[in-house]
């Protein structure tokens, strides 16, 4: 018996015998930990770049973007081009995210735009900015060398104009700030017949911003951004903050754009863009454009994004940041048990800080849990028939003690919530309300409550004992009845 002879070539299509390769090295760049690169020419090349991000985990270290930004520097340092171009490439290629959502490429960009780690002297800078040079001039046709060049210069004017207020930055400052964003806008003009990159629009964003675009101009860059990659998450969150008062928009439009562009979206993936431009505006300092956003909205966000891309300790600390702001310490306190000592310090700013709202949390997190029970048990109450008619009853006899305070106080007479528990004999066993004390309001908590110390039973038995109910008290309209 012979056998015959011969290649795979000459048995099986060419092309399908391409793809079989293809895949065959995917599936071992998978088992690898290793990236299928693109070259930057435009074609595809079965090869795995040196470079792991394996190791940098959001999920569990709310460091690790920064590690990984810095891993990138150091590979600048070291000369790698190569390697950095085929990082890029991948990332770009396949849309890869991190834990959690956050686009690779964005970050990796991010590890380019100024020296790291440690703070930059001019001569970091000067080193930088040649290397980058010296990176594009080896690979003239590298969109990723032309790109983060470009938002070099972009950092660098920043690094000229400074932190302070804008009355503070001298005249020189001003000069170098201006030079250095022409800079960078003449770098991404050269290259914008060939913007097949979603960082291009990203860096032009940032260009935008440093130049003071008028909005008109600044919206059309942002729509033509949109619409060449909807999913890259860091033009909603650059677009929305240029909307900030500080910048080119009036109080409530970063809110108001971030339910249109969520609105368009739809769904979960509405709801996640939601959250991640919230997340791109928050800070932890006392008063920011947070509270036009809808909390049960970026609570919907948050659990949408986990479940669809992970977790990323960045996102945890910025959920139990705004369930802090929002006073929603049920929401809060798990949050910040599931984040223990990994806090983030460029959102808290400090320890004390972080560690202030925690314990808040931990102390608040059962109380306010068992007002929401209580008031949920009063609402239901209310909406039956013999709530309406034991109300009928009641607030007749509640209207002394409003007859008291009213006489005995001023100030503040806006509407407020009254929830309030009354004994099977009918005494005030609880009572209290959730807006801010004011004298009525206070003045009305004392009565009931030193009617309950001398053992009064100034209502009507309740249809049951410990009867709860929530009632809307209106000291002005109790006062033009009193005349």
């Amino acid at each position: 018996m012979t056998h015959r002879t011969h290649s795979l070539t000459q048995t099986y299509p060419r092309e399908l015998f391409r793809s079989l390769f293809t895949t065959l090295m995917a599936v071992l760049l998978l088992i690898c930990g290793g990236t299928l690169a693109v070259a930057a020419d435009g074609n595809e090349k079965a090869h795995a770049c040196a470079f792991s991000d394996a190791e940098f985990d959001p999920a569990t270290d709310v460091h690790a973007l920064e590690k990984y930004k810095d891993a990138i520097a150091q590979l600048l340092k070291q000369e790698k081009f190569a390697d950095l171009d085929c990082i890029a490439d991948a990332a770009r290629k396949g849309k890869a995210r991190f834990s959690g959502g956050a686009w690779k490429l964005a970050n990796f960009h991010s590890g380019l735009d100024s020296p790291r780690p440690g703070h930059a002297t001019q001569e970091d800078w000067s080193q930088h900015l040649d290397l980058i040079e010296r990176w594009s001039s080896q690979n003239p046709r590298s969109i990723t060398a032309r790109i983060a060049l470009a938002e070099s210069y972009v950092s660098f004017a920043w690094n000229a104009r400074g932190e302070g207020n804008s009355d503070s930055v001298t005249e020189s400052g001003w000069k170098l700030f201006g030079e250095r964003m022409e800079k960078a806008k003449t770098i991404l003009d050269d290259i914008s017949a060939t913007r097949n990159d979603p960082e291009w629009y990203l860096a032009m964003q940032l260009v935008a911003q440093g130049q003071s675009w008028d909005l008109s101009r600044a919206t059309a860059l942002y729509q033509q951004a949109a619409a060449f990659e909807p999913g890259f998450q860091s033009y909603y969150r650059v677009y929305a903050d240029y909307l900030q008062p500080k910048w080119s928009g009036e109080e409530g439009d970063p809110a108001r754009f971030a339910e249109a562009a969520a609105n368009q979206v739809g769904g979960d993936s509405g709801d996640i863009l939601y959250f991640l431009i919230s997340e791109g505006i928050l800070c932890g300092c006392r008063e920011s454009e947070f509270g036009h956003f809808s909390w049960s909205r970026l609570q919907k966000g948050f659990a949408a994004l986990e479940k669809k891309y992970g977790t990323s300790m960045i996102s945890v600390n910025a959920f139990a940041l705004m369930a802090s702001k929002s006073g929603d310490w049920i929401a809060a306190d798990p949050a910040f048990k599931r984040i223990g000592e990994n806090w983030n310090k460029d959102l808290w700013v400090t320890e004390d800080w972080f560690k202030s709202n925690r314990d808040t949390a931990t102390q608040m997190a059962p109380l306010q849990a068992k007002a929401r029970a209580y008031r949920q048990e009063a609402e239901a109450n209310m909406r039956t028939p013999e709530g309406h008619a034991y109300e009928a009853v009641f607030q007749p006899k509640l209207a002394t003690f409003e007859q008291l305070c009213l006489n005995d106080s001023t100030g503040d007479s806006s509407k407020f919530e009254l929830l309030i528990q009354v004994g099977k004999d009918g005494n005030a066993e609880e009572a209290h309300t959730e807006v801010q004390p004011n004298p009525f309001t206070l003045c009305l908590m004392k009565k009931l409550y030193e009617s309950y110390l001398k053992k009064e039973t100034p209502f009507p038995q309740p249809p049951s004992g410990g009867y709860r109910m929530i009632l809307e008290i209106d000291p002005m309209t109790l006062s033009a009845t009193a005349k």
